[in-house]
């Protein structure tokens, strides 16, 4: 099958879809002449990362945050309390937006950021637009907040179909 076939191709290594727009943009790929999706290529450059390095993920350390127990060795030690549900709400929507967890306090008179809030949506008109609302939305309920810096770039977003996203970083 030509790597530009209009019909769906499949992942030699899951039997995921890849589509030609995946090969073009080059998320998907042939290693060592099998086809593979773009989690199979993440999966392939870890483990060749990790080849070429020495170094397994085993051996990292556990990192230990400020104020947090030691992880435990056991699964046992795991403790439903500390898991948190993810859902829509919690990934970012402008009104869920909540500053009351954190404890440092925002400081509108030092030229530093305190905090970042990050914002994405699709490159089109209309997502555009939404952005700019669920923005202006934000600011206008938190009004102590200052802006210290804000970048902007294009990047991939994933989900059912990986598309360029417009990606914005408020540090405040």
């Amino acid at each position: 099958m030509s790597h530009d076939a209009d019909v769906t191709s499949v992942c030699e290594e899951c039997g995921a879809s890849v589509y030609r727009e995946h090969l073009q943009s080059g998320i998907a790929r042939y290693e060592k002449g099998k086809l593979l999706c773009s989690h199979c290529v993440a999966d392939y450059e870890k483990a060749h990362d990790a080849a070429t390095t020495g170094e397994m993920e085993e051996d990292f350390e556990p990192i230990i945050l400020e104020g947090h127990d030691e992880p435990s060795e056991s699964a046992a030690g795991m403790s439903s309390t500390r898991i948190t549900a993810v859902s829509a709400a919690t990934l970012g929507k402008a009104g869920a937006w909540d500053d009351s967890k954190f404890e440092r306090p925002l400081r509108p008179d030092i030229t530093g950021a305190s905090r970042c809030r990050t914002f994405h949506c699709k490159l089109s008109e209309g997502a555009i637009e939404f952005f700019n609302g669920q923005l202006n939305d934000w600011l206008e309920n938190n009004d102590k907040i200052t802006i210290k810096f804000a970048t902007s770039t294009i990047g991939m977003f994933e989900g059912k179909h990986t598309e360029p996203n417009m990606i914005v970083n408020i540090f405040y």
